[in-house]
């Protein structure tokens, strides 16, 4: 049954449900934990008759960013080394050819993994992220992260040769208008770096309601023809596509992995690791994109 449900993306008034959700949209900050490992559960869902664009619907919406300005993760610290080789990575491909000296602005930031990464790259790196606790963590750690979103006081007027947008654009629920944001801030021939899940991948058809990106924290779900969409009306022209490479300690792949498994997911719900010495994991699972774009 079509609904008026307005299309984040293409605008069109034509939704069908395509989720039924499970919950009324009341979160608490808990709920919406990058290292959350509840899969498939989701806000409500509606698909745009239009362009196919999954979002959560409005209805059932929270406002997000009281939640996300409490947001605390241990575990995703515990996992840092790992999230550090996984940010060296997608930088040395996203800015091999930008020249030196330069300047980077992470939107995300976290606790700052990508900014440090950056700046052992020879970029002037600075972040901004809503969580008042992860920012705070970045900045006891001697990088500047502002306590925020765009747009933010600190940056009014400032230009960057890199813009990035790593995992965060499926949390936001006006990509359009964080991506016009995103563009504002970029220098003359500056690029742009999104990296987010693949709705349309491999691993996202076969788990279907079961696949790992299903969480409450995500509420835009794209595929390469609406992230296209999105930057091309955001005037944005997508440059390279890539997957990106993921590094997962190997006892947090290991929950992460059980939770496939009948009877054992119950055991590793609450499971916490100390990961900061476990061996890494190189995994390329196909199921994101990386792009780079510039401004027309």
């Amino acid at each position: 049954m079509t609904i008026a449900d307005p299309c984040w993306i293409c605008g069109s008034a034509g939704t069908t449900p395509y989720a039924e959700g499970a919950t009324d949209g009341a979160l608490t900050p808990d709920d919406l934990r990058i290292s959350d490992k509840r899969y498939g559960l989701t806000l409500p869902l509606v698909q745009c008759d239009a362009c196919g664009f999954v979002f959560a619907a409005r209805k059932s919406l929270p406002a997000l960013a009281p939640l996300y300005a409490e947001l605390d993760d241990t575990e995703y610290g515990a996992s840092a080394r790992a999230r550090h080789r996984q940010m060296a990575h997608l930088l040395r491909w996203a800015t091999a050819d930008v020249p030196r000296p330069a300047r980077l602005l992470d939107v995300g930031a976290a606790s700052g993994i990508l900014v440090s990464e950056a700046i052992g790259l020879g970029f002037e790196s600075l972040g901004v992220e809503p969580s008042r606790p992860l920012a705070r963590r970045a900045r006891g750690d001697g990088l500047e992260v502002h306590e925020g979103a765009l747009p933010h006081p600190a940056l009014a007027g400032a230009t960057f040769d890199v813009v990035t947008l790593v995992d965060v654009i499926e949390h936001v629920d006006d990509p359009l208008g964080l991506l016009d944001l995103c563009r504002g801030h970029l220098a003359p021939g500056g690029r742009l770096v999104v990296v987010t899940p693949d709705r349309g991948s491999v691993a996202a058809r076969v788990l279907g309601t079961r696949w790992w990106h299903r969480r409450l924290a995500h509420v835009s779900y794209f595929d390469r023809d609406t992230l296209t969409a999105a930057l091309t009306r955001a005037g944005l022209e997508p440059e390279r596509w890539a997957r990106p490479r993921w590094y997962f300690p190997v006892g947090y792949l290991a929950t992460r992995v059980l939770q496939y498994v009948p009877g054992l997911r119950r055991s590793t719900a609450t499971a916490t690791r100390d990961m900061s010495g476990a061996p890494v994991v190189p995994l390329n699972l196909h199921d994101s994109y990386a792009v780079v774009a510039r401004a027309w």
